[in-house]
């Protein structure tokens, strides 16, 4: 046996992790009681521990904590197992934060299992380092809007779902007219700022699931769930005006945009998603081929 003079619930006290010991009893609601809190359980959530002690961790749960990760937990404490989950918590201010959380049984001298220890690791830098990483995956870095990789994704579950539901969607295949003039005499930097602001005009005159996507360069697809042909062209023809009537201000400067729009719904004799993308991508070059600043059906 090692001989020491640790005070090891110092250690525990004064820990950067969080330690929190329940009860192992009662499992169903109310749930198991807190006994113990460490200083940095306090320093992280709000809580003081006299306002926790007799409570359940479960106050640490709102509806954004995953379903799934409580039920192996649940599953775990039922066995008188051990577990690691990584767990979204809120604060008592309401604020998020991210754990990986390890919950140990502890037995008394018996065998018996009377409480359990759940030690938890602040991860939320973690956290929201791989969700921006995430994002960029998902997200046109210019213009924020979705990316291509993205966009087929969503065109390939929305094709599914229209399978299943027949539940027609449309697709809006837009081109930015005399592009490659607008960075000749300009310059790139007024060029981004054209792409981020038609971006984001197109947001503006849509419904909050309708979704757009940068393709690449200049062109942009936008996807209507649920959505008919007339209502499809109403759509294209509103972004068409918006934003040929109202010049982009760039460095003190007013230019001039127009686009050319195709449409395409989806059809039951689509072998996949991009059947319609493809018509729509036609119906764009015949907008640019009849003269450009159109929209074509």
């Amino acid at each position: 046996m090692c001989d020491t003079d640790f005070d090891f619930s110092a250690i525990v006290q004064h820990a950067k992790d969080i330690v929190i010991v329940t009860k192992a009893y009662p499992l169903n609601d109310p749930g198991p009681e807190i006994v113990y809190v460490n200083e940095a359980f306090t320093e992280k959530t709000g809580y003081t521990p006299e306002e926790v002690i007799g409570k359940t961790p479960r106050i640490l749960q709102k509806e954004g904590t995953n379903r799934n990760d409580l039920d192996k937990v649940r599953q775990a404490l039922e066995k008188k197992e051990s577990v690691r989950v990584t767990l979204r918590n809120f604060s008592k201010k309401g604020n998020e934060y991210w754990v990986d959380l390890s919950i140990l049984p502890l037995p008394d001298k018996n065998g018996k299992v009377t409480h359990f220890a759940a030690i938890q690791r602040d991860i939320s830098d973690y956290k929201k380092l791989e969700q921006d990483l995430q994002t960029l995956c998902r997200t046109d870095p210019l213009t924020t809007a979705a990316n291509r990789r993205a966009f087929n994704e969503i065109i390939s579950q929305e094709f599914s779902r229209f399978k299943r539901s027949q539940k027609e969607y449309a697709l809006v295949m837009i081109d930015l007219d005399h592009f490659k003039s607008i960075n000749d005499q300009h310059g790139h930097g007024t060029g981004d700022h054209v792409l981020i602001e038609v971006t984001e005009r197109c947001k503006d005159n849509l419904r909050v699931h309708d979704i757009i996507a940068r393709l690449g360069g200049e062109e942009f697809c936008i996807l209507l769930p649920y959505t008919n042909q007339e209502q499809a062209q109403k759509v294209a023809e509103r972004l068409r005006q918006k934003i040929e009537i109202m010049p982009i201000i760039s460095e003190g400067k007013r230019i001039k945009v127009t686009i050319s729009v195709g449409i395409s719904l989806v059809a039951v004799g689509d072998v996949d998603g991009h059947d319609a993308i493809e018509r729509a991508d036609k119906k764009l070059l015949e907008a640019k081929s009849m003269g450009k600043n159109r929209v074509c059906a």
